[in-house]
């Protein structure tokens, strides 16, 4: 990191993986340059193989600040060891960045009522999802860390055991979409509340009018 030319971005992508997430915030957002910052250096020559620029580097541990104009976490933070370290990436990132913060994530919500009822999201059960930070969780951490600008988007509701992402609580580990040739049967089961595929969470960091955070919501909408 000490190596960085912070001039030449204007943006960083925590959990870069194999660079999808680099092109994907750079189009939304209209962003001239990104870097990639990734824990595994596989991952990180996979970004640099695929024409971005990536460094290996720990997220809790950035000492920038005001670097660059905003900071992207997309399917990131469900990878950390615990919710202590979901924190403390999302304090360095708003210290990186200037404008705002955008995390993307599989949603864990309704974790609890679910499994009572037979069923989860396959995603609750991968061993590398070892955090499942819920909105409740992300609302504590932006007010203990004084963020208290910000956005969430729910996406992709969830009304019933139907949908492929449910799989019966006794599908083994890593699993994908429910598959009736790998899987048990499931019973169709309305959920008493929606569950979703995934929450969109924006943070201001300064201020904007509403016509320029208008601009950064539609991004997401799209």
């Amino acid at each position: 990191m000490a190596d960085v030319d912070w001039t030449r971005f204007d943006f960083v992508d925590l959990g870069c993986s194999k660079g999808g997430s680099l092109d994907w915030a750079r189009r939304s957002f209209k962003a001239r340059k990104g870097l990639g910052i990734d824990l595994d250096p596989s991952k990180v020559a996979q970004t640099l193989e695929a024409g971005f620029d990536a460094v290996i580097a720990d997220a809790t541990k950035l000492e920038a600040r005001d670097a660059v104009r905003f900071c992207s976490m997309m399917d990131f933070l469900e990878h950390l060891p615990g919710l202590d370290v979901v924190e403390a990436s999302i304090e360095r990132a708003a210290a990186v960045a200037t404008d705002f913060l955008f995390i993307r994530h599989p949603s864990f919500e309704g974790e609890g009522f679910v499994e009572q009822l037979g069923f989860r999201q396959y995603w609750w059960h991968w061993r590398g999802h070892t955090a499942h930070p819920q909105v409740a969780d992300y609302c504590s951490m932006f007010e203990r860390l004084g963020l208290d600008q910000y956005m969430i988007r729910y996406r992709d509701p969830i009304t019933d055991s139907d949908h492929p992402s449910i799989l019966p609580v006794d599908a083994p580990i890593d699993q994908h979409d429910y598959d009736a040739a790998l899987h048990s049967p499931k019973p169709r089961v309305r959920f008493p509340r929606p569950l979703w595929r995934a929450q969109d969470i924006l943070v201001a960091l300064r201020p904007f009018s509403s016509s320029d955070w208008a601009q950064i919501v539609a991004a997401v909408d799209r």
